[in-house]
C-alpha cells in the first residue's frame, strides 16, 4: 500500500517512490480540508485554509449537526425548515468545498496523473492550482480527471473542489459531499489501459471448461506493445493465460479447465489480471475480481445461474448507510449485505441511482446479486432540480458511468434504465427508452436490460425488424416494455399472473413490492416460472422518504388518514431497520422464505378512542414482546407466521387459543391472548406433528447496559470501522425490547466515534455526539480507526449499570 504523508496543514501529501510503476487506485481519501458553505478564491492555490477543519474522506456534511443550531425547529443535523423537507430526511445540503495539498515529484516527468471519484453529490467543479479542470452534475456516477496538464512536477499542488446540493433535487436522502472515496492513478503518457477498458464475459461451458471472452480498450500509441491477460484463482495459481499483440481494442478468448463457478451460494472469485507490456516489460497494469457464471433467463425455466434455477429474494436499497449518512465504507456495506443475507435475501436493486464500487465488489465477494439502476427521472422531472434538467445533455454519461465500472461484476445481472418514468409511454418517452436500451446493449450485450414500471404499461405498439429485441419483430407489446429485455412491475401483484396470458413470452419479476404482500409474492414464486421474484420496498430502513412506512393511532371516527411530517426523518418501511435490527416484517418473511418454521409477535394495544392505521409501505406496530404493563387482563392481538396447518397459543403453560390454517389464511393466525406476565409460548403443527415452538418472556426491569462488539473486518487505519451494540437489559440479560432511555459513550485511545444513533424513525438528537438515546432497547455506536491501536468505550445510564469494550485496531 503506498503510504502517504503527514496530513497536518502545513504540510502536503506526498506520493512516495514505488518499486514499479504504473500505481492505479493509490488511496486520496487522507487529510482534506472542508469548509461548510461558499466563499472566494477557496479555489486558488494561494488561498488560506489553516482554519479549516481536516476530514478524511468519505464524507457527508448532511449528518454533521446543523451549524450552529439553536433553533427549536433543528435537532442535531436535522431541521425542520431543510428544503427537501421529509423527502430528504430534514436534512440540510447547499455548498462545501475541499482542498488537498500533494506532491508528484518523485514520480517521472512524463507520467499521466489521473485523479478518480467514485462519487460527488451533487454537482460538483474540480480544480487544480486554480484552474477548473473538470466538473460533473450526476451525483452517482464515477468521473475521472487528468491533472497532468497543470502539474507542478516539483513542488506542492493543490486540488480543490466545489460541490453544491442545492434545490429540490432528490426525493430521497441523498446526503452532501465527496461520499464515496478517491483514488489516484499514475499512469504512462504514451500506451496505457483505457479507464474501465478491460470487459469480461463468460461465453460458454463444455467439456469441463468455461471459455471467457475478453476485450481490452487502449489509449495512445500501441506500435510495439502486447497485452498479456491472467486469470489468477483463490490460491494464487494462474487458471488461464492469454497474450496478443496489442491494438487500439484487442479481443481474446481464455479457456478455462475445471472452472470455479460463481454464484450465490458459493461466490468464487478470480482476480482478472490485464499487463500492457513493451520489450516484455510492463508498463501498464489492471487488476480487477472476477467470477466464472452464465445467467440465463427464459419464460419456461425463470432465471438461471449456471443452470441452476434461482428465485429472487431481493430487497431494494438506498446508497445510504444509516447513521453514517451516504457514506461509503467497505465495513459499512460488508455489514449490510451480511445482515441482508442472514434474513434471506439473495439480492438487492440499487434503487434508483449507480451503486458504489465498494458495494458491487462487497455483493461479488458475499454472493449478493445485483440488479444497477441509472434514474429517477428521464425528460420529465419529479422534484423540480432533479436529474431532468441535465438528462438531455448528460445520459450518455450516467450509462457508461453505470455500466462500464460494473460489466465485470459477477453479482451484476440486470441493467436497469430507469424508475417510474414519468411519460415513459408517450412518443418521446418510447423514443427514449429505446435509446437508453441500445446504448446499454453497444457496452454490455450480455445482460437484459430492465426497468421499473408502476402504473399502466401503455398503449399496445408493434416493433418493426430494425427495432425490435431480437426474436420479437412484429409482436405486439406495450410502450413502457416494447425495448425491454425484463420488465420489473412496481406494486403491480394482481397484474401480473393475467398479463402472462397474453405476453407468454415475458420474463417478469417484481421490482418493487409492499411489505404485507410477502406471502403473496412466495406463493407467485412457487407456482410461476417466469416469475423471476421480488424486491421488497425496502430491505433496510434509511433516512429520507420520512415515514413512509409509518404507523400510528387516529381517534375514533377520524378518517384513516395520517400524514407522516416532522419530527419524522426515516422512512421506516425496512424489513431491518435503520441500525440493523429485525422488524415485525422481517420475522414474517422469516417464515415465508423458509427460515423458521414458527415466529410471533404482539399488535401494539391501541389508546382508549383510538384505532391503529398503517401506511401502505409499512407493517402493523407489532413487537416480538410480552411486556404490556397496565394492560393485564385485556385480550391482545398475538400473531403467529408458520407454514404449519395448526398453531396454539399457550400462556404460563395454559392452552390460550388455537387455530386451523387454510391456505386463505397465507400462514398468519390472529388469536386473542388476555394479557398476563409470564411466558407466551406458540407451537407450530402439520400434518399432526410439531414443526416448531417459539416464546415470549416478560422481561424485568432495566438492570445494566450491555455492550457487544461485532466482528471486525481486518481493515486498517481509516478504512477500518467498529460496530458496537449496546442494549439495556435486565438482572438476567434479556433486553427491554420498548426502552427508551439516555447513553453516553467515554472513548480512550486509538480511534474515533463516526457515528451513534438508533433506529428511532423520529428525530432525536446528534448523530455524531456521545450521546443518544435507546429506541426499543438498543443503540448503535460506530467507531472509526485512527491506525494500530486499542480504543476502550464505555457506555453509562443514569440508574444502570455500566459495561465497557475494548477494541484493537489493526
Amino acid at each position: 500500500m503506498l503510504p502517504m504523508a503527514g496530513v497536518a496543514a502545513a504540510r502536503s501529501s506526498t506520493l512516495a517512490k514505488h518499486a514499479s510503476w504504473p500505481l492505479r487506485d493509490i488511496p486520496f481519501d487522507d487529510g482534506w480540508k472542508f469548509h461548510r458553505g461558499g466563499g472566494d478564491d477557496f479555489e486558488q492555490a494561494g488561498f488560506d485554509d489553516s482554519s479549516w477543519p481536516i476530514v478524511d474522506l468519505p464524507h457527508d456534511w448532511s449528518v454533521e449537526d446543523v451549524p450552529g443550531g439553536v433553533e427549536p425547529s433543528q435537532i442535531g443535523p436535522f431541521d425542520e425548515r431543510a428544503i427537501g423537507k421529509g423527502a430528504t430526511g430534514f436534512t440540510l445540503g447547499g455548498e462545501g468545498w475541499y482542498r488537498k495539498r500533494f506532491r508528484v515529484a518523485d514520480y517521472a516527468p512524463d507520467s499521466r496523473i489521473e485523479l478518480a471519484f467514485d462519487g460527488i453529490y451533487l454537482e460538483s467543479e474540480v480544480f487544480l492550482n486554480g484552474r477548473a479542470v473538470a466538473g460533473n452534475v450526476h451525483g452517482y456516477i464515477p468521473f475521472t480527471v487528468d491533472l497532468t496538464p497543470y502539474l507542478d512536477r516539483k513542488g506542492d499542488n493543490i486540488v480543490a473542489v466545489r460541490v453544491r446540493n442545492q434545490g429540490r433535487n432528490t426525493r430521497w436522502y441523498a446526503g452532501s459531499g465527496i461520499y464515496r472515496p478517491v483514488t489516484l492513478d499514475v499512469l504512462p503518457s504514451r500506451c496505457r489501459i483505457a479507464r474501465w477498458g478491460v470487459a469480461a464475459w463468460t461465453r460458454r461451458f463444455a467439456d469441463g471448461h468455461a471459455e471467457i471472452d475478453l476485450t481490452t480498450a487502449l489509449s495512445g500509441d500501441t506500435a510495439g506493445h502486447e497485452i498479456v491477460t491472467r486469470l489468477i484463482d483463490g490460491d494464487g495459481r494462474t487458471a488461464a493465460q492469454g497474450r496478443v499483440a496489442a491494438s487500439g481494442v484487442v479481443r481474446q478468448t481464455l479457456t478455462l479447465q475445471g472452472p470455479r463457478l460463481w454464484s450465490p451460494d458459493h461466490p468464487n472469485l478470480y482476480r482478472l489480471e490485464t499487463e500492457l507490456r513493451r520489450d516484455d516489460k510492463v508498463v501498464d497494469k489492471l487488476e480487477q475480481p472476477f467470477g466464472v457464471r452464465i445467467v440465463t433467463f427464459d419464460p419456461a425455466r425463470g432465471m438461471a445461474i449456471n443452470g441452476e434455477v434461482i428465485k429472487l429474494r431481493g430487497g431494494c436499497v438506498h446508497h445510504d448507510n444509516g447513521l453514517l449518512g451516504a457514506c461509503a465504507f467497505r465495513d459499512a456495506d460488508e455489514r449490510r449485505i451480511r445482515l441482508l443475507k442472514q434474513r434471506g435475501f439473495n439480492a438487492i436493486r440499487s434503487s434508483h441511482n449507480p451503486a458504489s464500487r465498494s458495494l458491487r465488489e462487497t455483493c461479488d465477494r458475499l454472493g449478493m446479486l445485483m440488479i444497477e439502476e441509472a434514474f429517477d427521472a428521464w425528460h420529465e422531472h419529479k422534484e423540480p432540480q432533479d436529474f431532468s434538467i441535465h438528462f438531455r445533455e448528460h445520459w450518455e454519461n450516467v450509462i457508461a458511468g453505470m455500466v462500464l465500472p460494473a460489466r465485470n461484476n459477477a453479482s451484476v445481472i440486470m441493467w436497469s434504465i430507469g424508475n417510474e418514468i414519468p411519460l415513459r409511454a408517450s412518443d418521446e418517452g418510447v423514443e427514449w427508452e429505446w435509446k437508453l436500451a441500445n446504448a446499454v446493449k453497444a457496452l454490455d450485450p450480455t445482460r437484459p436490460v430492465t426497468a421499473g414500471l408502476n402504473g399502466v404499461l401503455g398503449q399496445e405498439m408493434i416493433a418493426g425488424a430494425d427495432t425490435a429485441r431480437s426474436g420479437l419483430a412484429g409482436k405486439v407489446d406495450n410502450a413502457s416494455t416494447i425495448f425491454l429485455d425484463v420488465p420489473g412491475y412496481n406494486y403491480r401483484l394482481d397484474e401480473i399472473e393475467r398479463e402472462h396470458s397474453s405476453h407468454p413470452e415475458r420474463v417478469v419479476y417484481a421490482s418493487e413490492t409492499f411489505a404485507r404482500e410477502v406471502f403473496d409474492y412466495a406463493a407467485l414464486m412457487d407456482r410461476a416460472p417466469y416469475f423471476l421474484g421480488e424486491f421488497l420496498w425496502t430491505a433496510m430502513d434509511y433516512i429520507g422518504e420520512a415515514g413512509l412506512g409509518a404507523t400510528a393511532f387516529l381517534k375514533n371516527g377520524s378518517p384513516p388518514y395520517y400524514f407522516a411530517a416532522w419530527p419524522w426523518i426515516n422512512a421506516w418501511c425496512g424489513d431491518l431497520d435503520l441500525i440493523g435490527c429485525q422488524k415485525a416484517s422481517s420475522l414474517a418473511r422469516d417464515v415465508a422464505w423458509g427460515l423458521s418454521p414458527v415466529t410471533m409477535t404482539v399488535q401494539r394495544p391501541a389508546p382508549e378512542g383510538t384505532f391503529p392505521w398503517t401506511a401502505n409501505w409499512g407493517w402493523p406496530d407489532e413487537l416480538a414482546s410480552w411486556n404490556w404493563e397496565g394492560h393485564e387482563g385485556k385480550a391482545l392481538k398475538v400473531r403467529i407466521y408458520t407454514p404449519g396447518d395448526k398453531v396454539q397459543a399457550l400462556l404460563n403453560g395454559q392452552v390460550v387459543g388455537e387455530k386451523v390454517l387454510t391456505a386463505g389464511d397465507k400462514m398468519t393466525a390472529e388469536l386473542p391472548v388476555p394479557y398476563a406476565a409470564g411466558t407466551l409460548e406458540a407451537v407450530a403443527w402439520k400434518n399432526g406433528k410439531v414443526i416448531g415452538r417459539t416464546q415470549l418472556e416478560t422481561v424485568g426491569e432495566a438492570a445494566s447496559l450491555r455492550v457487544s462488539v461485532e466482528p471486525l473486518s481486518g481493515r486498517r487505519g481509516r478504512d477500518a470501522l467498529a460496530y458496537l451494540n449496546i442494549a439495556v437489559v435486565d438482572a438476567r440479560g434479556r433486553v427491554l425490547p420498548d426502552d427508551m432511555r439516555p447513553v453516553t459513550l467515554a472513548l480512550a485511545g486509538s480511534g474515533e466515534l463516526a457515528a451513534f444513533g438508533s433506529a428511532n424513525p423520529q428525530a432525536v438528537g446528534s448523530l455524531k455526539a456521545n450521546h443518544t438515546r435507546t429506541f426499543r432497547g438498543r443503540a448503535l455506536a460506530i467507531l472509526r480507526g485512527r491506525g494500530k491501536g486499542t480504543l476502550r468505550i464505555t457506555a453509562n445510564s443514569p440508574g444502570l449499570r455500566a459495561d465497557d469494550a475494548k477494541i484493537a485496531f489493526e
